[in-house]
């Protein structure tokens, strides 16, 4: 009786049973695990970072279920691996803990003890494209906690364009921040565009928290209206360099002055005199104190912070006393921009630029070697005897004319 029962000629009003609802389902079934929740979040950062990483979940396995020896632990070509293979060529493994994998095991895992890769891949695409998951109370508890630590970079959904671009270049530059890297993730032929949702990706991974408002502002200036983000326009609106017309943010040097004009006299003349010592010291030593500088200041804003400007002066060997230090921050400072000051290294270095010209008089002195300024007669390697000699050079001006 597999396929009809016998002997319907003699029982017409029969109820028989639809073609096929005898026959057993072959297909795979889920196992039951304890928290959904839980689960659908797992599954959840798996796609994300698979996504992330330009990663392929069916290729991890693939290896081991089409070997020479593969069918003595599994099937070939059945898309099952053993748990000890699913755990070893899980790519993820940092970022899950072992209950997490357990649980995986227990979702994923067939009759005979192996583990479907396959489903665990067609389930992670279902959620990545588009299905909405609820996060767990612990993650939830980890998210309050992030967002009370990051309140200070929260941006307000009333602000106007200019000031979402201006925050977010501060938040870029105060944190380091590298754009291009995770958007690129994103973009594989390098087009320079992306999805909205992947830009959404972007700030989240970086952890700068933003509004659904200001999301589609940033949409709207940088994109097509059709769902693509450009990218590269935005990362230039926010990473642009100063024009070499104004190499100084606007304010500092107006600040400077006036600070300067506050000074009195004997304070203008010890500043003046260790702006002179500083200027000779670089001159003699050859250093490029501006470029000492700007590589703490990547962005290009024209500010370094305390502990970068002790670092460079470190660098480039002027120990500084604690009176001098202040004096230089009590003019350069700024603190306006954040609760620790900020160096303003332009204008240190121009006025130590001028300071070194006045002291030498208006005239900058013929570089000369260092053996003719400390009064020393120039050396060179004899390849003859293998030692280092002085340079005689009426011998070299004797042999040259004898040439």
């Amino acid at each position: 009786e597999v396929f009809t029962t016998a002997g319907l000629e003699n029982k017409p009003t029969m109820v028989v049973d639809k073609p096929g609802a005898r026959l057993q389902t072959l297909g795979f079934r889920h196992g039951a695990v304890e928290d959904e929740r839980r689960l659908n979040h797992i599954l959840q950062r798996i796609g994300l970072l698979a996504n992330t990483r330009g990663l392929v979940l069916t290729t991890c396995w693939q290896d081991c279920e089409r070997s020479n020896a593969t069918s003595l632990v599994c099937p070939r070509f059945s898309s099952k691996v053993t748990i000890a293979q699913f755990k070893q060529h899980f790519p993820f493994t940092q970022h899950f803990s072992e209950a997490d994998m357990k649980m995986l095991i227990k979702r994923y895992r067939t009759d005979d003890g192996t583990i479907s890769f396959q489903e665990l891949d067609k389930d992670v695409s279902e959620i990545d494209s588009g299905a909405s998951v609820q996060r767990p109370d612990s993650s939830r508890a980890r998210a309050d906690k992030l967002s009370q630590l990051t309140a200070s970079l929260k941006i307000s959904a009333q602000a106007t364009t200019e000031d979402l671009l201006d925050k977010l270049q501060r938040i870029v530059s105060e944190r380091r921040l590298q754009l291009s890297g995770n958007f690129q993730d994103f973009d594989r032929f390098r087009r320079g565009v992306c999805s909205s949702s992947q830009l959404n990706a972007v700030f989240t991974i970086l952890r700068i928290e933003i509004s659904s408002q200001e999301l589609d502002k940033l949409a709207s200036l940088f994109g097509d209206g059709q769902g693509v983000f450009f990218y590269r326009d935005f990362i230039y609106a926010i990473t642009q360099p100063q024009s070499p017309e104004s190499p100084t943010p606007s304010g500092i040097s107006s600040m400077t002055s006036s600070k300067r004009q506050h000074h009195t006299l004997q304070v203008e003349a010890k500043l003046q005199e260790l702006e002179v010592q500083i200027a000779k010291h670089v001159r003699l030593m050859k250093l490029h104190m501006k470029s000492a500088f700007q590589d703490f200041d990547r962005m290009r804003s024209g500010r370094v912070s305390t502990s970068q400007f002790f670092r460079v002066m470190n660098m480039l060997q002027f120990k500084l006393t604690v009176e001098q230090a202040d004096l230089l921050f009590q003019t350069y400072g700024d603190s306006d921009m954040g609760q620790s000051p900020r160096f303003a290294y332009f204008d240190f270095c121009t006025s130590v630029q001028e300071a070194g010209l006045n002291g030498a008089g208006g005239i900058q002195q013929p570089e000369q070697p260092y053996s003719s300024r400390m009064g020393q007669r120039p050396k060179y390697f004899n390849l003859t005897t293998g030692g280092v000699m002085h340079l005689d050079r009426t011998k070299v001006l004797q042999r040259a004319c004898a040439r």
